[in-house]
């Protein structure tokens, strides 16, 4: 009897079960469910991000510099594993040992999160680990699809293209000032779970997601791993803090290579801090020295203070104001004429000269070659430099700015300068994306005061202080500078930056080059010491590679 009666309300059961979707009746009226593929529907049904790739990143010859790959994440729901977990009924200390993930810690983040419905426990996991990973098959343990950022181009680009957060969003460089083209679009479907927490069914794509967009920079990747290693060389050589350099194509403005050395592995998160980060080309600003010394020439000469043929007495020195030490050069120069000054690099001379010229004619020159200004190069971190307002000019700091102190620049900033020279007194626009139309500039300086000066560069690598910078078949023209730093207020005698601009062919430029080395300790140090020869070195194979026609012979 007792039997039947069991069957009987079984039957009963199923019937309402499978054919009205209830459990309820009269003897469970208070706790029974209608409606039940809802319910269950509420429970197996819901929502995912759909995941795409971020745009890549080329440089100016097709080459990737970086892109995103599939990965796996591994996730985990803490609420349904949590009773089985602290009763032992399950046991994951393989899953554990495999991700190197301490049982303690995992202990703790089960405890602070039993109620999350999916947790990520590794985040974009190596194929291997993935593989061991699957042929556990533990319950509540499942994959999401994800992309990580690999750099291909390595250490030598990685403070240039900067690097992505864990979910590939822009932190530095590149990454960040293109963050808005290069990020994907996520989409969102709805999919039916299984009881262990899987996809197991695609219900339906609620909105599509959208690949980025891919971007071409300038950058030629074959010159920014030689340059790299070359700078490499010469700050172990010499002991140096770190060196950057950076190229320019004259007539359109593209970067062909920005470097900074040492730098750091962007494949690495745990190397993403500190000094290494930093792109020094644009973000670190110093007093530019005697590479200078062209500019202030170019303003005295446009402003009729002095002529091409007129001397200067350098042989007694120079006090640029009352209180201040008698201002004297590396030798006793004599008389010099302007392009003397430039050759040899001559201080005393360069303050001679900016003091005959007008404060505000020196002002608006520098301002006009973008010193101390703003160069629309769309790089996070980015420093201008500064020039004292006009107003706070002394009669010492008149004279200082010179040979190049008392104002600060970045290497980009002085390139950019010399690129003005190069075109003859046209100004193009900078930039690190690739350039495929015909660039109009802005003629900014006099033409034939701009080629004058390029001539007086030339003769300071044919037989004067930047001689080491001369390139065998091509014709250099360019800049030294040796720069005191100031150490707690004062400049130090023993604590240098050294400096060489240069453009080749000088006969018809077609590419300009700046080299900084900062803090060089084996001594002596100077400009055309220790940055000419790297130019010299890396323009050598750089115009070769980029297939200039010599000049020379």
């Amino acid at each position: 009897m007792i039997v039947s009666v069991v069957f009987f309300l079984m039957m009963i059961r199923v019937i309402l079960l499978q054919g009205f979707e209830t459990d309820c009746f009269y003897l469970n009226s208070e706790s029974c469910k209608s409606d039940l593929s809802t319910h269950a529907d509420k429970r197996q049904i819901n929502h995912r991000e759909i995941i795409t790739n971020r745009g890549s990143i080329y440089d100016v010859n097709g080459r990737i510099l970086a892109m995103s790959v599939p990965k796996k994440t591994l996730c985990i729901n803490f609420k349904k594993i949590y009773e089985p977990y602290i009763k032992d009924e399950i046991d994951i200390d393989a899953l554990l040992k495999i991700i190197n993930l301490p049982k303690k810690r995992f202990n703790n983040l089960l405890r602070k999160n039993k109620d999350k419905v999916e947790y990520y426990l590794k985040r974009k996991i190596d194929d291997d680990t993935y593989n061991k990973l699957e042929k556990l098959n533990y319950p509540y343990v499942y994959f999401i699809d994800e992309y990580d950022r690999v750099y291909l181009s390595g250490e030598y680009f990685s403070n240039v293209i900067g690097f992505t957060d864990i979910d590939d969003n822009g932190l530095s460089g590149i990454e960040l000032a293109e963050d808005n083209i290069l990020k994907s679009q996520k989409g969102i479907k709805k999919i039916r779970k299984d009881n262990l927490g899987r996809s197991v069914e695609l219900l339906e794509v609620i909105k599509e997601s959208k690949p980025g967009e891919d971007i071409q920079l300038s950058f030629d990747q074959r010159l920014q791993y030689v340059g790299y290693s070359i700078l490499k060389k010469h700050v172990d050589v010499t002991d140096a803090d770190s060196a950057s350099l950076v190229l320019i194509r004259s007539k359109t403005g593209e970067i062909v290579t920005m470097i900074n050395y040492p730098s750091f592995d962007p494949n690495n998160r745990n190397e993403f801090k500190g000094e290494k980060i930093k792109n020094k080309v644009v973000s670190t600003v110093f007093e530019p020295g005697s590479t200078i010394k062209p500019i202030i020439v170019y303003a005295a000469l446009a402003s009729e203070t002095i002529d091409l043929d007129d001397t200067i007495n350098t042989a007694n020195g120079l006090k640029l104001d009352s209180k201040s030490k008698l201002l004297t050069d590396y030798k006793n120069l004599g008389l010099l004429t302007l392009e003397g000054i430039i050759r040899n690099s001559s201080n005393v001379g360069a303050a001679m000269i900016a003091k005959k010229t007008n404060k505000q004619r020196i002002y608006d020159t520098l301002a006009e070659f973008n010193i101390g200004s703003d160069l629309y190069v769309d790089f996070p971190g980015i420093q201008n430099g500064s020039i004292k307002d006009i107003n706070n000019w002394d009669e010492a700091l008149h004279g200082t700015v010179g040979y190049g102190y008392g104002l600060s620049t970045t290497l980009l900033h002085l390139a950019n300068a010399y690129n003005i020279i190069a075109n003859d007194g046209v100004r193009v626009q900078l930039s690190y994306k690739k350039v495929d139309d015909v660039v109009m500039g802005e003629q900014i300086l006099q033409r034939d005061s701009s080629r004058e000066i390029l001539q007086m560069m030339r003769k300071a690598v044919d037989n004067g202080t930047g001689k080491s910078a001369k390139i065998q078949n091509y014709s250099v023209a360019g800049k030294t500078g040796t720069v005191r730093l100031r150490i707690n207020g004062e400049y130090s005698k023993n604590n240098h930056n050294v400096i060489f601009v240069g453009i080749a062919p000088a006969s018809k430029p077609e590419y300009v080059a700046a080299v900084i080395v900062r803090n060089p300790k084996n001594r002596p140090v100077s400009g055309g010491k220790n940055a000419a020869p790297i130019f010299s070195e890396f323009m050598s194979y750089s115009l070769n590679l980029l297939e200039v026609y010599p000049d020379k012979r």
